[in-house]
């Protein structure tokens, strides 16, 4: 779910991926305009989205209604 949007850095509260060794609870993500062009940005969305890690940061890479 989104949590909080703030120009292109999306907060979302999930349950985790494991393969990726992130743990369920709140995090922010970068967002390009390409990916958020095709979402439903609106805070309290529920979503499904695909991520990656860049460096220390994690960034989207898919984000969709759900």
């Amino acid at each position: 779910m989104i949590a909080v949007l703030d120009g292109q850095q999306v907060t979302l509260d999930h349950e985790g991926a494991s393969a990726a060794k992130l743990a369920p609870g709140r995090t922010a993500f970068q967002a390009y305009g390409d990916i958020l062009a095709e979402a439903p940005i609106t805070p309290g969305a529920r979503v499904a989205f695909k991520f990656r890690k860049v460096g220390e940061a994690w960034e989207l890479t898919e984000l969709r209604a759900r």
